[in-house]
């Protein structure tokens, strides 16, 4: 899955447009047993040449940690390379990133995803006071309203898949360890259980979407979560949408 999602993003995304910064969360998972079948040692192969190749940045903890720490983590890298390249005395304005967006590892791309998501957050920010925006529909969330144009608008969306600026990112940061949904330590996610990082940005953080009056712009149909059949937290397929399914078959 991962490979099949690292190929869809380089062959869907301008490198030029982004720098790239990957997560390995726990170096074991690049490990393969010993009767690793060749499919495995090929995509594993694929990987590892892509990240060499790609990727700016490769962030590895050795061992898996969550995704809460993963983010943290992440983010706290990402706004250290922009304050550097914002410097005002010897900075270069041309390589300040003015949005991240996190994509999980199980997802189709479409042609130009990146500069249109980026362009319609852009367009509609202001007037509809955006937290973060999405190219994945995330069915299982109501439409608060439909703007049209395949855009609307969803007060909640899943963190496969999150733009936003980076400064709005960084007033979320950090994630912590206590899970207010579950009143216990954020799960990784594992065991059936959920991370909960979605729900903190969304409406548990005091900046967050909702306790701030924003909500989320949502392109359906842009990026598909082709691993919806293979969730790691709710052990059963996440919803999708017929017509997401019908683009992920024929891919």
């Amino acid at each position: 899955m991962t490979k099949r999602s690292l190929r869809s993003l380089v062959e869907n995304t301008d490198p030029s447009q982004f720098r790239l910064t990957v997560c390995v969360d726990g170096t074991e998972l690049l490990e393969l047993p010993a009767d690793a079948s060749s499919e495995q040692v090929s995509a594993l192969r694929y990987i590892g040449a892509r990240l060499h190749q790609d990727a700016n940045y490769v962030l590895q903890s050795s061992r898996n940690e969550g995704l809460g720490p993963t983010i943290n983590r992440a983010l706290s890298h990402i706004d250290s390379i922009n304050r550097w390249y914002s410097d005002p005395m010897v900075g270069d304005p041309s390589r300040v990133a003015p949005y991240v967006v996190m994509c999980q590892d199980d997802l189709l791309y479409t042609k130009d995803w990146l500069p249109i998501l980026a362009s319609r957050f852009r367009a509609y920010g202001m007037q509809h006071s955006l937290g973060f925006a999405s190219g994945i529909e995330c069915v299982e969330h109501p439409v608060k309203r439909d703007l049209g144009g395949g855009i609307v608008l969803k007060d909640w969306i899943r963190a496969s898949q999150m733009l936003s600026t980076r400064e709005y990112w960084m007033s979320l940061m950090p994630i912590p360890a206590f899970d207010p949904e579950t009143g216990r330590l954020r799960a990784r996610p594992n065991d059936g259980m959920g991370s909960g990082v979605d729900w903190w940005l969304i409406r548990n953080h005091e900046n967050s979407v909702c306790r701030t009056g924003r909500t989320c712009l949502v392109m359906p149909g842009l990026v598909q979560h082709a691993g919806y059949d293979r969730s790691t937290w709710l052990k059963r397929e996440l919803p999708e949408s017929e017509s997401d399914k019908e683009r992920m078959r024929n891919a």
